[in-house]
């Protein structure tokens, strides 16, 4: 009886020895569970303000206009054109058409339609795709179709995917819907790219035409022509002169 005791109390210290070094299979049984049991989240690429990039566009801004007689000052642009990126942040939250609650015995939710509730990833569940919805940092998190309808149950994240509860949630009013409402901001990126050539008058003397060549990671290239030439080519762009000043230059660009 006494080595039975023994082995007991050997067992019993060992039991404790695990607990004390938190050494035990529940937590792994749990989290296996509880994945099987939740969907899986497609975030949106937000960051730490809720923007997303949501477009980029290359933006091309150029002044050409062939067959035109044209009359430029001196210290302006006879051609230009430029390249350059835009991107388009957006802000995407959800607004209530107005005030309701969603109840049961489980918790009842306030609804408030000037509250501010960010979109932050969707789901799908049960077969049906739904917007993850939840007003600044609350626990709760609620499931939005399409048509702004909210989903009879709620969510909670569980190791970066959503469980869905099993208490049942009554909207109302029941024409309570949440509407996406999205904010855009531009913002112009990266080096831009392009040339412009500029008039930049006569010689001191009187018998040249002075133009300025410029061109993006270039340094610029000062041109010189006659007065007396009627055509002119600066890097492929042909030019009729008709009349030049001081002042203006009166051209077309062939």
């Amino acid at each position: 009886m006494k080595k039975l005791a023994f082995l007991l109390s050997l067992s019993i210290l060992a039991g404790c020895s695990y607990s004390n070094n938190s050494i035990n299979f529940l937590p792994f049984r749990n989290k296996v569970f509880t994945i099987w049991q939740t969907d899986k989240i497609f975030y949106y690429d937000q960051d730490v303000n809720g923007e997303f990039l949501a477009e980029s566009k290359t933006v091309t801004e150029d002044k050409l206009e062939k067959g035109q007689v044209l009359i430029t000052q001196a210290g302006e642009k006879m051609v230009s054109s430029k390249s350059y990126r835009t991107d388009y942040y957006s802000t995407e939250t959800v607004k209530p058409t107005k005030n309701g609650e969603m109840d049961s015995a489980y918790s009842p939710i306030k609804i408030r339609k000037n509250a501010k509730y960010n979109a932050f990833g969707e789901v799908t569940h049960d077969g049906e795709t739904y917007m993850l919805v939840r007003q600044d940092k609350s626990n709760d998190i609620l499931l939005v179709t399409g048509d702004g309808e909210l989903y009879e149950h709620i969510g909670r994240m569980v190791d970066g995917r959503l469980a869905v509860l099993s208490a049942k949630f009554y909207v109302t009013p029941k024409d309570l819907r949440m509407v996406p409402v999205v904010n855009t901001r531009v913002e112009t990126v990266g080096d831009s790219s392009g040339y412009g050539i500029t008039f930049d008058g006569l010689s001191r003397d009187g018998y040249e035409m002075i133009f300025t060549y410029e061109e993006e990671g270039y340094d610029d290239e000062e041109i010189r022509f006659s007065v007396c030439d009627e055509n002119i080519d600066i890097h492929g762009i042909q030019i009729d002169v008709f009349d030049v000043s001081e002042d203006k230059i009166e051209y077309m660009i062939r």
